[in-house]
């Protein structure tokens, strides 16, 4: 995929059915009109989002804004937890685990969801006395982020719409230009008319849901009336819809209310962008978009001109059917990834929910919330890898924001620090939610959120970013430590959870086989522990700490912690006890995190936990595994991670065949993104990793699939950027940058062979393949 400079502003303006998008490597399209919301083509600006049908002669558009969310009622985790969590310990302790999944169902968590995201609502563009329509075309441009909508009507007239999410200009720009002049009507549900623009002024659900207004200007060229809720245009050939939000959400502390005035936003942010043409919002918002975007280059090898003129979802159904010849979609997939997390998270925004930042429902599935036992984790995965390191900002405000409540659920369970539950919302409600303890049981959410912390900085070596959330280390760290009971053996141990979602059979003292969710020492839990405690101790080091009191006393604990062993059919244990799965093949493989995304498992070097990690994986997909979206992106991450190629290549068509849909969004079912964002930091780890202080050049290249290829600009850690060149399966050159914070010397490894590489920061070294031969294998 090579990277082409954006086109003229004014070019886009022109409709055309011979346009070269079905030749274009970033353009997905379809020949149709979205028959539901999910089929849709995105954009989004990190704050709105919108999704446009393309349906004629009744258009509908998705709006949303990331802070819109229910808030029926307070949730905390009940004062005397305590107490319960010591009744639950002497169950664990007795063996009766059944019976401590019902108490804690029934004492300390809570049967209900967390609050759900929701919508500002469908802004509707009707044709009333247009010609029937003859052929219509989607698209959505990966680089420029513009969704267009091509109509040709019977009468020879051709429409072109064009929707975009302008992140410098904070408005949804709906443009709309026609060979001959029309009339459309523009309408909200619910809105009114003041001063010419539509305002719509709602609550999100529950008494203390997000108050908001949208609005909504017509400029144009013909004649206009408005009545009630509908502005009527005629006679036009260029229209411009803007659309603005305002809400009452104060984005530095979620649940606390702006003073009234707020409202003004939405007008003022439509003043401005009325005194912009379309050119110039238009210009404004691709430059924001490409500045992200244009880093990186994939090139996965060559698609025959015939498969590329297809539509996206022809092209996803050749694949579905067996194929294996269209590298070219493969490179869409991995860039509409990127695009996705460019398009819901910014620096200034909060963090991609489970939907990103579309979604249509008052009642979302599982409310879009933000899950936190492997979720919203997943949709930060490939901002370091892909050059997206500034999304990861809006990650680490959340965790930010969440301190308090989380402060508050430790301290009423009778621990230090903070932490968070498996899921939670906008407003960081911190208590168990859930109707059965293998989820709501999970008491590590925030300890995971922190290791984006950590991993930022490995690809950054940005010191301050520890400076700055030292506090947020310390505090998770000290949940971690005063979560820890006593095992049987001496060693450390997590008090009883679940291994997440999961459930373990086991024989009670009747004899019979019962089902059980928590348990003390999970390897789950155990994985965590080693990661926050390893965690802290690096980053004291960096920023000078380590001889602080309490870094010394997590030292000093670290041996004493208990480590997941292999089991007797050499797969990695996922209890601390050999129990049976009551399902062989669960979705989630927790325990296997100390592998990947952690480091707790050495897979270079550890042999024996290496194959337990792989027998484990193995196992699942032999009794039915990662048969959601996100459960193959993390198998497909696990085995680049494994330095195995073609199970990695195998489960990277897995997950096109069996969970993507023909907008190439993922698929849980139903639309979940964070596959989408698994999946793209998988192919990154497929043909890079930097993991162990080192640099391999394309560890898990499928040579079959991708034999010729590059990729520019990925990132590893140490602050490098990388870029590979490969032919006939075998590396011809790599180009390695090194940042103002890398060392001045970075190991590279290629197919088991390594050398030292010496780049002054700022400039970069060249790597050619002739350089590790003779080098011994290690």
């Amino acid at each position: 995929m090579k990277i082409k400079s954006v086109l003229l502003a004014c070019c886009l303006l022109v409709p055309s059915f011979a346009h070269s998008g079905a030749q274009d490597d970033f353009i997905l399209w379809a020949d149709s009109p979205a028959e539901k919301w999910d089929l849709a083509f995105p954009v989004g600006s990190g704050r709105l989002g919108a999704m446009a049908w393309g349906t004629f002669p009744t258009e509908k558009i998705l709006i949303n804004e990331e802070t819109i969310w229910a808030n029926t009622r307070e949730m905390e985790i009940r004062e005397d937890a305590f107490e319960h969590l010591e009744m639950i310990r002497e169950l664990d302790a007795e063996g009766k685990y059944h019976e401590a999944d019902r108490y804690f169902e029934k004492e300390v968590q809570d049967g209900k969801r967390p609050n759900s995201y929701q919508l500002v609502g469908w802004l509707n563009i009707t044709y009333p006395n247009e010609s029937p329509l003859q052929e219509t075309r989607r698209e959505l441009d990966l680089k420029t982020g513009i969704a267009s909508n091509h109509y040709t009507l019977e009468n020879g007239t051709t429409i072109y719409q064009q929707v975009l999410a302008s992140h410098p200009d904070d408005v949804i720009v709906v443009h709309i230009t026609a060979s001959k002049p029309i009339s459309l009507d523009v309408a909200i549900e619910g809105a009114v008319i003041q001063d010419g623009d539509l305002v719509l002024t709602k609550q999100a659900s529950g008494p203390k849901g997000t108050h908001f207004v949208s609005r909504v200007r017509a400029l144009h060229d013909g004649k206009r009336s408005q009545s009630g809720d509908r502005i009527a245009l005629k006679e036009s050939k260029e229209i411009t819809l803007l659309l603005s939000v305002a809400t009452d959400v104060d984005r530095q502390s979620p649940g606390t209310v702006l003073a009234d005035g707020w409202q003004n936003k939405a007008l003022n942010d439509l003043k401005a962008a009325s005194r912009k043409s379309f050119n110039k919002l238009m210009g404004r918002a691709v430059a924001d978009h490409t500045q992200y975007f244009d880093r990186v280059d994939i090139d996965l090898g060559t698609t025959a001109k015939e498969i590329r003129a297809l539509t996206t979802a022809k092209r996803l159904g050749r694949i579905k059917k067996g194929g294996h010849d269209d590298p070219g979609l493969i490179e869409q997939y991995f860039q509409f990834g990127r695009y996705l997390l460019i398009a819901s998270s910014r620096p200034d925004s909060f963090p991609a929910n489970l939907q990103g930042v579309w979604n249509p429902h008052m009642k979302a599935p599982w409310a879009s919330d933000y899950h936190l036992n492997i979720n919203l984790q997943m949709n930060y995965w490939l901002a370091d890898t892909t050059n997206l390191s500034p999304m990861h900002e809006a990650l680490f405000h959340l965790i930010r924001t969440y301190q308090p409540r989380g402060k508050e659920m430790a301290k009423r369970m009778g621990m230090k620090g903070w932490c968070m539950p498996h899921a939670t919302d906008l407003w960081g409600y911190a208590k168990p939610m859930a109707t059965r303890a293998r989820w709501g049981g999970s008491m590590f959410g925030g300890q995971w959120l922190t290791f984006h912390l950590l991993d930022h900085y490995r690809f950054n070596r940005d010191k301050q970013l520890l400076e700055d959330n030292w506090d947020i280390l310390t505090a998770s760290t000290e949940f971690v430590e005063s979560w820890l009971i006593p095992g049987p053996d001496g060693t450390l141990i997590s008090r009883p959870t679940p291994s997440p979602e999961n459930t373990f059979l086991y024989t009670n003292a009747e004899g019979k086989e019962v089902p059980g969710e928590l348990s003390s020492g999970c390897s789950f839990d155990q994985f965590m522990i080693l990661q926050v405690f390893d965690n802290y101790l690096e980053a004291a080091k960096a920023i000078g700490k380590s001889d602080d009191a309490y870094v010394q006393k997590i030292k000093a604990l670290i041996p004493k912690v208990y480590r997941p062993q292999v089991g007797e059919d050499g797969r990695l244990m996922e209890w601390r006890f050999p129990f049976k799965e009551k399902d062989p093949g669960h979705r989630h493989m927790s325990h296997v995190i100390g592998a990947y995304p952690g480091n707790q498992i050495n897979l270079d070097e550890d042999a024996k936990m290496r194959d337990a990690v792989l027998n484990t994986i193995d196992y699942r997909l032999d009794h039915g595994g990662a048969a959601t979206g996100w459960s193959r992106a993390w198998t497909i991450g696990m085995f680049a991670r494994l330095s195995d190629a073609p199970k990695a290549y195998d489960n990277l068509h897995a997950i096109l065949v069996r969970s993507t849909l023909d907008n190439l969004f993922d698929t849980h079912p139903p639309f979940q993104i964070d596959g989408n964002f698994g999946a793209g930091a998988a192919i990154a780890e497929m043909l890079l990793h930097s993991h162990n202080d080192e640099i391999k050049l394309l560890p898990a290249l499928p040579t079959e699939q991708w034999p010729n290829g590059h990729v520019k600009g990925l990132r590893a850690r140490g602050d490098y950027t990388v870029d590979i060149e490969w032919k006939d399966g075998k590396l011809t050159k790599a180009t390695i940058h090194a940042g103002p914070n890398a060392d001045l010397e970075v190991g590279v490894a290629y197919e088991g062979k390594s050398l030292k590489l010496e780049i002054q920061n700022g400039g970069y070294g060249v790597v050619e393949a002739d350089r590790f031969s003779g080098i011994k294998n290690q």
